[in-house]
Order: structure tokens, then sequence, then C-alpha cells
């Protein structure tokens, strides 16, 4: 089972919450009072006609109505309806919840935040991995990149045997292998004979690279 952090919890629980619509409702209230829409000391007839206005149940209304009863933004008399007590209490009540959301929209972009790096750690983990066993078959079987060098239609080397070359003697470089018209041919043996256009793979100290080409463009 993953183990997740009391901070990484709390932040998701923060982002599957929603806003439910009783308090959705006692926002807009409270906006209406602000606006004069709802004036200081009037009065609301009951909660049926807050039903009717925003057509949800009247036990969403009544849960709408008592939050703003605690923050005194109104009050609710059984006879004479719902009172607006205070614009500056619903001032008080808005900011509340603007704070509220504000901590709502910073706890989901940081879990946003967090599952980003989680997924790039994993990823960079997974590298580090294949850096290491990549560096290990490295270590064990080596690396050596060839040089290359065509042989030119002039060459004296071309219709020669490698043998008669005498390569290594001549150049300090010793041929790994042949390419020719698309082909490889690897290992080839003191018989193979090269012929124009061949480019022929060896290995050696830096030097040799300088060596094999003056060697096979000499035509005589």
């Amino acid at each position: 089972m993953q183990y997740i952090n009391p901070m990484e919890r709390d932040i998701i629980m923060a982002k599957r919450t929603k806003t439910p619509n009783y308090i959705k409702i006692a926002i807009d209230i409270a906006n209406r009072v602000l606006n004069n829409d709802f004036k200081e000391g009037s009065k609301i007839t009951g909660r049926t006609t807050l039903v009717s206005i925003y057509k949800v149940s009247p036990e969403t209304i009544r849960r709408s109505v008592a939050l703003l009863k605690d923050m005194n933004v109104v009050s609710v008399n059984e006879k004479s309806g719902i009172i607006i007590n205070s614009k500056e209490n619903a001032k008080d009540f808005l900011s509340k919840f603007k704070a509220q959301s504000d901590f709502t929209t910073l706890s989901n972009d940081t879990y946003k935040i967090l599952k980003a790096k989680n997924e790039l750690d994993k990823q960079l983990e997974k590298n580090i991995e294949n850096i290491i066993e990549f560096a290990t078959q490295l270590r064990n079987v080596g690396t050596v990149i060839p040089f290359e060098s065509i042989v030119e239609s002039e060459s004296f080397a071309v219709g020669k045997s490698i043998g008669d070359l005498d390569f290594w003697q001549n150049t300090k470089a010793t041929i790994i292998g042949v390419k020719r018209k698309g082909e490889m041919f690897l290992s080839p043996g003191p018989y193979f004979k090269i012929m124009a256009d061949d480019i022929i793979m060896y290995v050696g100290e830096d030097e040799v690279l300088k060596n094999v080409k003056n060697y096979i463009s000499n035509n005589e």
C-alpha cells in the first residue's frame, strides 16, 4: 500500500471537495445583501420564496440560511420569516469564503505540482537505472568506434587481398570489417580482396587515420 504523507492527504481531500449547493446559495444571498438587492432590515417572507428562486429543496435553503444566521447576516423568525440584518456582516461572510476559495485553489494547484513532481521523480529514477545498466554493459564489453576510409578506384589497393596489403605493418591499424554496396563483411580474412569504393573499417591509435589515408591513396 502506497504511503501518503499528511500534507499530500490534506491536499488530495481539498482537491476532491466541491463547494456544496447550500454554500453557493448562501454566498449568492450575501452578495445580494451587499449589492442592496436584499436591503438591511428587509424581510424575505419565508424559505419557500428562496426555494422558488434557487430551484432547490427546502432542506438546502434551511442550511444556507443557517450558515448566514451563524454569521449574523440574517435572523430567522418563524412567524415573520427571514430578516436581513447586516450588510457589513454579509461582507465579512464573503471575505471568509473568498479566503476558503483561495485556499482550495492553492491546494488544487499544489496537488497538481506534487503529482507532476512524483511523475518526474519516477522518470528520473528510471533514467538513472538505465544509465547504470548501460554503463555496466559498456564497462563489460568496452566501446570501440572504428575509423572508416574509402578506397578510391585509382588506389593501388584495388584488387589486392588484405594479406597482400600488409596493412598493419604499413599503417599500424587493424582491419575489422569492410563495407561494400550496402553489405558488411566483418573480420575479413587475409584472402579477402579489396574493390573500388570499398569502405575499410579499422581500429588503432588516432594517428592511424592519417596513415591509412596516405597508404590507400597511393596509386603506385
